[in-house]
């Protein structure tokens, strides 16, 4: 009786080992889950952790970790930042799912100034974003982004416009996230993984669990989740932030299908 009980923990501990290996051997794909800056990314990370936690291979900056590997099949490679012509150099030698989650780049924009100047935990990088940003109006700090960081994004975007990979709408994402992410995690993907179990990683991933109740529009700049809304840019752009943000990057906007022309 005493040998059952020690041996049990320790089978049970490597079912999720064993479970990899498994599907490795039954070619089960590697998901990549493609993205770029604020559109979301900690949140689908977030989703496909609960439902993998021994699967996710924690990320890098950009997409350094599919870059300097060791990639494995099976495994699931969360926030990529990537375009599409930067993963067409990576060799894989096993089956691969991809998707990916873009954003209203005006919001993107609108988001990212506040996790650098206030939320974003502090490291040489946000350290000298964050001296920029407090140092001049809000209106020069989000002229500045458009040429640092949106720029890249809209990069992002354009690549994976008109391919065969899901390409899911953070938008839409908050307004039907059970529904769009089953078809794409489990009918494209081929996540391993039980519907009833990723409707739950999908329900404890939400914005209201990750703020303690605070809902979604009610706005905390010291919060990496500030408000969890769509359309916010309309509150802080001023029309020569619109200019350059349309000259700059305005076609990206378009090609998303976020606007029909510039006259927004």
């Amino acid at each position: 009786m005493g040998l059952g009980l020690g041996i049990v923990p320790k089978f049970r501990s490597s079912l999720p080992l064993v479970r990899l290996w498994w599907d490795q051997w039954r070619g089960v794909p590697a998901i990549l889950h493609i993205t770029h800056w604020k559109a979301g990314s900690q949140w689908v990370r977030h989703i496909l952790w609960k439902c993998f936690p021994e699967r996710i291979v924690r990320p890098i900056e950009a997409y350094d970790h599919l870059r300097t590997g060791p990639i494995r099949p099976s495994m699931i490679f969360p926030t990529v930042y990537a375009k599409r012509e930067d993963l067409e150099r990576i060799p894989f030698p096993f089956p691969v799912r991809r998707f990916v989650v873009i954003r209203d780049l005006r919001d993107t924009l609108v988001s990212y100034y506040f996790s650098m100047k206030v939320s974003h935990r502090e490291n040489p990088f946000v350290r000298s974003q964050r001296d920029v940003l407090q140092a001049v109006s809000m209106e020069d700090g989000l002229c500045h982004l458009i040429d640092t960081t949106v720029k890249p994004c809209a990069d992002i975007i354009r690549s994976w416009i008109g391919g065969d990979d899901p390409l899911v709408r953070y938008e839409d994402l908050l307004e039907d996230d059970e529904g769009i992410l089953t078809r794409v995690l489990l009918d494209h993907c081929r996540l391993p993984v039980s519907r009833q179990r990723l409707l739950a990683s999908i329900r404890s991933s939400r914005f209201e669990r990750f703020t303690k109740g605070r809902p979604r529009g009610d706005e905390d700049i010291a919060s990496h989740q500030r408000k969890g809304i769509a359309g916010d840019w309309r509150n802080y752009f001023t029309e020569r932030v619109k200019d350059e943000f349309k000259q700059k990057v305005g076609d990206a906007l378009l090609a998303a299908g976020y606007e029909r022309d510039n006259n927004w």
